[in-house]
């Protein structure tokens, strides 16, 4: 019954047909900073409105604004960007062994 089976080892021979999840993740992650960026813009061009129009409740809203959205998605982005050269710089030393 199992004469007829190839030798050696299988897993070996069997290309993926999916990357691996390690694989995946600079992809994924580079799309993830992508869109980040694309809404940072719209936060600073929201706040900039509001503080132009000199009203006392919109400084209030684009301080908030500005405190708890752009800075932290602003320092997101740094988290991410520092994470993707980490693997970079990790992918690199594998690479070397």
């Amino acid at each position: 019954m199992f004469r007829d089976l190839p030798r050696g080892n299988p897993a070996h021979t069997v290309t993926p047909l999916h990357p691996t999840l390690d694989e995946q993740l600079p992809a994924h992650l580079r799309e993830h900073m992508r869109r980040l960026r694309l809404i940072l813009p719209v936060i600073s061009v929201t706040v900039m409105a509001l503080r132009a129009q000199n009203a006392e409740l919109d400084e209030d809203i684009a301080s908030v604004l500005h405190q708890y959205a752009c800075d932290p998605l602003d320092l997101e982005i740094e988290d991410l960007e520092t994470l993707m050269a980490s693997l970079g710089a990790r992918r690199q030393m594998e690479g070397k062994v």
